[in-house]
């Protein structure tokens, strides 16, 4: 009864999605064509099937977020008071789990090309939330021991927390890559705030509606997570037939390039074990293409400040918000403001901003926002708030400044960093982009995880307590502010990397890699 509930919520928000992206991409079209959007041409038909389905892949990961974290943190089926331990064991784990996923993902990508890749990792991680979901509902309260404190019902929690830290990224950054992949430069300077703001209105409905749906029960969210995978299935599959109709399949550069590589290389590289030969290559590829190698820096550097403020988040929210359900509405709420307040900024300033102002100059810019917030914080511990009580004082400090990190991130950190793969070439996007995406995304998270483990069993139990969190905050965001003046100076101008891509295009599927020379050169 809950997964037919929880659609029959779902559908008004996916029709209000379907259009509104479909008025943004229907301004500049000359050439009609018969299909469920006749004023678009092919390719802004298929960038706006692919919107929708990040879209629809990031409002059901607001459900699953929100399922997990209240789920972890129950006392009847979670962590409850042990929460701050156990989840730091479980960002540890998350890494190992991001790189088994890209591994299979990397397999797919060689045998099946980025279609196949796409649709499988989809229908499998849509396959892996319902199952979560229906485990959890039949479970129930076990409080049997299997080992130590590991309780049945806890061992799926942890699981399925870990898993839904993981799948993310691998997603929506292969629907990027298609967009990266049919877009010049200044289309994807016009176009990409609005794609990213739909994905943020998206989260925002699904977040004011957590509160609704988990009146079904905590796995109703995730069962509701799963179905809105489906629908994004759909969408990419439906993007990627278009490619293939009408000429611009990105798969097409990717047959080019193996068949270079195979006449070059010969069967040598089959000799090798795939992990081995992945590591290789993904490491050749990072030499010959230095600005990937900062925005994986840039990447790790950010996601530590996020778990830093992340863990803190956690903490404080346990201790104010006891209840399981209410707690899962308070983060629902949390994250649709965040991604309310991210909407307005990418439909409102970013395409002004990225009109007016160069890339290289909005990394520059972009950390003094957070770095603010975080001195705003230290200051704080020596200026006692006497407006709340102690639990919601803290609570909000820490959550006024996780806000700050994530809207930016939402709003021009994502755009920014997609922009970079633009004039780059296939395996640049495809590959690099989800070493980054994947890999050094939960590095950063998984990495910081286990330092922050390793100082609560040197300090005690409850690291979130003292003002630790709060310097690390500082000193990571400063951090990440020397990350992103580095990455900046790697990058090509606006104007280079439009006359890159035309370079590319107008060579063919494949093309001479003219924009990873110009990078590398850099």
């Amino acid at each position: 009864m809950i997964l037919p509930r929880a659609l029959s919520t779902l559908r008004p928000a996916i029709t209000a999605n379907n259009l509104t992206a479909t008025a943004i991409f229907s301004a500049s079209n000359s050439t009609p064509m018969t299909s469920l959007y006749p004023s678009l041409n092919p390719k802004n038909h298929a960038a706006l099937s692919m919107a929708v389905a990040m879209a629809l892949h990031f409002f059901g990961y607001e459900f699953a977020r929100g399922g997990n974290m209240a789920l972890f943190t129950s006392s009847s089926l979670g962590f409850g008071a042990d929460s701050a331990s156990y989840y730091t064991l479980a960002m540890t784990c998350v890494s190992p789990t991001s790189m088994l996923l890209l591994l299979g993902y990397g397999r797919l990508l060689d045998v099946s090309g980025p279609k196949k890749a796409l649709v499988t990792s989809t229908g499998f991680c849509a396959g892996v939330l319902a199952l979560f979901a229906l485990a959890i509902s039949m479970v129930g309260n076990n409080h049997v021991a299997l080992w130590n404190n590991w309780t049945l019902s806890r061992v799926i929690v942890w699981t399925s927390f870990v898993f839904q830290n993981s799948y993310a990224h691998l997603l929506y950054a292969q629907m990027w890559s298609f967009l990266g992949s049919i877009f010049v430069p200044s289309e994807a300077g016009k176009y990409y705030s609005y794609v990213a703001g739909l994905s943020s209105i998206a989260s925002m409905v699904a977040g004011v509606s957590v509160s609704r749906i988990v009146t079904f029960g905590l796995p109703g969210l995730l069962g509701a997570a799963s179905l809105s995978l489906c629908g994004s299935l759909i969408m990419s599959t439906r993007a990627y037939t278009l490619a293939e109709k009408n000429g611009f399949d990105p798969s097409l550069e990717m047959q080019k390039r193996s068949k270079e590589k195979k006449s070059k290389q010969g069967n040598e590289d089959n000799k090798k074990l795939p992990l081995v030969q992945q590591m290789k290559d993904g490491a050749l590829l990072f030499r010959r293409v230095p600005a990937l190698a900062a925005l994986f820096f840039e990447t790790i550097t950010f996601q530590s400040l996020c778990t830093v403020l992340n863990t803190s988040l956690v903490t404080q929210l346990k201790d104010a918000v006891p209840d399981d359900q209410w707690r899962a509405a308070w983060t629902g709420r949390f994250y649709g403001f965040t991604n309310g307040l991210s909407t307005l900024f990418q439909f409102l300033i970013m395409p002004a901003l990225s009109q007016r102002i160069d890339p290289k100059s909005l990394w520059k810019l972009m950390p003094v926002i957070p770095a603010i917030c975080a001195v705003f914080q230290v200051l704080s511990r020596f200026t006692p708030s006497s407006v709340f009580s102690p639990p919601f004082s803290a609570l909000y400090l820490v959550a006024f400044s996780f806000l700050a990190a994530k809207t930016m991130d939402y709003s021009l950190r994502n755009i920014l960093a997609e922009l970079v793969y633009v004039p780059l070439d296939f395996e640049s996007r495809y590959v690099g982009k989800e070493i980054i995406a994947v890999f050094a995304n939960r590095f950063g998270k998984s990495g910081m995880a286990v330092i922050l483990s390793g100082l609560q069993f040197l300090v005690g139990r409850n690291i979130g307590s003292g003002g630790l969190l709060t310097g690390m905050a500082f000193f990571v965001s400063l951090a990440w502010w020397v990350s992103c003046i580095s990455l900046s100076s790697r990058l090509m101008s606006q104007d280079e990397a439009e006359r890159a891509v035309g370079s590319r295009m107008s060579v063919g599927a494949g093309g001479d890699d003219i924009s990873n020379k110009k990078m590398k050169d850099k």
